[in-house]
């Protein structure tokens, strides 16, 4: 089976080498670095990335477009969330309507913001799903036991993904419901900032459970805000299960930059670790809060911490503001 993968990140790089142990399957990765590109066609090898790693023949490498996506049978956009739209854009005319997209990228963005599937709707005209789960890259790298949740009304890209997968051990649960999915995958990176920042402050395990629950509750009433046909996809791998992979472990990026923040690291050294790693909770921090602001929904923990990272508020604020919320069970 061809598959094209856009973006060589850690995460799409993973999924690459995860459906290479098929070898039925042929991954083209497209990146924009020729050196990258250049380097690995010659040593099987990623220069920034898994660096001891030698991969597999049916994963190759290419700058181009047309390559990456010639007779391919699924496409998985993987790039970050802030190049989507360039993606889309440039990959328009080069990909046929009927090929199913997968998409890895996490997030809301744009200054109307959008949820990822809405972005790459407006360009692309083809069967989309949305890739969502509690699974880190080293985990996938591994092939351990992985589970996630596809959100797609589309049977080409539920069949699509079945026969790509087929031979892995990753389960594939599928639901219908993609904003529902798109606001799980995305929040809960900016949630885990909070995590993060109770590391940060000193706080334990305790404060951190009581936190993911109110969390939990945060977002079931978000989902519940915007009308969402199934709000039960917050009980899905990609609402509680990657909740709890993302706010509860140092593998997150978010969860990192959070303690830095927790522990009112200069500004210098946030900026080096957001310049050496990409922190997608910053973007759903940024561009979420417009969207919620203007739909008028209540979300006290997601404000705080957009003021904590934005505004310069003190990082206990987070504490004050856990401390004011009421729920009844």
């Amino acid at each position: 089976m061809k598959i094209g993968m856009i973006g060589t990140g850690v995460f799409s790089v993973a999924i690459a080498y995860n459906l290479a142990q098929n070898p039925e399957n042929e991954i083209i990765l497209w990146s924009e670095n020729q050196d990258l590109v250049t380097n690995y066609q010659k040593t099987n090898q990623f220069t920034t990335i898994f660096k001891e790693k030698v991969f597999p023949k049916n994963i190759k490498l290419t700058t181009s477009y047309e390559e990456a996506l010639k007779e391919a049978k699924i496409v998985f956009l993987m790039t970050s969330i802030p190049y989507l739209e360039t993606v889309c854009k440039e990959i328009k005319g080069k990909l046929d309507k009927k090929i199913p997209i997968c998409i890895g990228t996490k997030g809301i963005y744009g200054a109307k913001p959008k949820f990822v599937h809405e972005i790459a709707s407006t360009y692309l005209k083809n069967p989309i799903g949305l890739l969502g789960g509690p699974t880190f890259a080293k985990d996938v790298l591994t092939l351990d036991p992985l589970a996630f949740t596809i959100a797609t009304k589309s049977k080409k890209v539920k069949k699509a993904l079945q026969e790509a997968f087929k031979t892995s051990k990753v389960k594939l649960a599928f639901t219908k419901e993609l904003t529902g999915e798109a606001i799980c995958s995305g929040f809960k990176n900016a949630y885990a900032i909070g995590s993060g920042i109770l590391e940060g402050l000193g706080y334990k395990e305790s404060t951190l459970s009581y936190y993911v629950t109110l969390v939990f509750n945060e977002l079931n009433s978000i989902l519940y805000d915007f009308h969402l046909s199934n709000p039960s996809i917050l009980y899905s791998f990609a609402g509680l299960g990657d909740l709890l992979a993302t706010c509860t472990t140092k593998e997150s990026r978010n969860y990192t930059f959070g303690t830095l923040l927790g522990k009112k690291e200069s500004q210098e050294n946030q900026e080096h670790y957001k310049k050496e790693n990409t922190i997608e909770g910053l973007e759903t921090l940024e561009n979420a809060q417009k969207l919620l602001t203007k739909k008028k929904i209540k979300a006290p923990l997601f404000m705080v911490l957009y003021q904590i990272v934005f505004e310069g508020k003190n990082p206990e604020n987070l504490i004050e503001e856990m401390e004011k919320i009421r729920i009844k069970f």
